[in-house]
């Protein structure tokens, strides 16, 4: 018997926010009007090393299928300790961003891969990002010209690399945030960067910088230039550089 489908749509919603992801792709097919109550799910969360029938792309595809009826995304995550196809990985960022009614407001994407992985430019243009956690084997080497993120706030990058001196996206991806208050970078390595050596924002507030102290093996002399005048809080754990 279908008890979910008798509960009010309020509570369903309140349910199916609290459910791991695998669970949520579970009521797709248990309950005849979760379909219905779907639109207003404030969280969508996948990670591959959580247990689930099937295969994670499958899980994804399928609940990303239903994204026909959405209105709302508050958060989406996805993680993947195993790796996933590229272009898999584009056309799901694509069907969240791209999609008529879809507001993400929380995007958080950890991806591990031997080659790296690029982001689709939907994510640089995106007008209602207000927090974006980067993390893992993501590297940037162009932004979109229409890069704009006017209402991102937080910024979080975690081991992503940047690989573009004579255009440095670093700079450009900070320039397209005009509303940024804080910024972290953890699982940095200065020295395999391709970059300006610039960190600059006129609106960030707080900025928290560090590594893993295990060596360093970037050229001699490293420059880094702050550039953020309304900056009122700074935690730098890093190699002091040369200049």
């Amino acid at each position: 018997m279908d008890r979910i489908s008798d509960l009010p749509d309020e509570l369903i919603s309140r349910i199916v926010s609290l459910l791991a992801a695998k669970d949520a792709a579970s009521l797709l097919v248990t309950s005849r009007r979760f379909g219905d109550i779907y639109k207003i799910i404030p969280d969508l969360e996948f990670d591959d090393k959580a247990k689930f029938q099937g295969t994670f792309t499958d899980l994804v595809s399928e609940a990303l299928a239903r994204l026909e009826t959405t209105t709302c995304i508050r958060r989406f995550s996805l993680k993947s300790e195993r790796g996933i196809d590229p272009d898999r990985f584009h056309h799901w960022l694509r069907d969240v961003l791209n999609h008529r009614g879809v507001m993400v407001m929380d995007l958080e994407l950890r991806i591990k891969g031997n080659n790296g992985y690029t982001l689709p430019s939907e994510i640089f243009a995106c007008k209602t990002l207000i927090k974006l956690k980067l993390g893992m084997d993501i590297v940037i080497t162009v932004l979109p010209e229409n890069a704009l993120l006017p209402a991102l706030e937080t910024l979080v990058l975690d081991s992503v690399r940047f690989c573009n001196p004579a255009d440095c996206a670093f700079k450009a991806f900070l320039l397209a945030c005009p509303v940024l208050k804080e910024l972290t970078i953890d699982g940095m390595y200065w020295e395999t960067w391709d970059w300006s050596g610039i960190v600059s924002s006129q609106s960030l507030e707080r900025l928290t910088i560090g590594r893993a102290l295990t060596g360093f093996d970037g050229p001699d002399p490293q420059y880094i230039t702050f550039d953020t005048p309304s900056l009122t809080y700074l935690d730098y754990l890093d190699y002091v550089p040369d200049g």
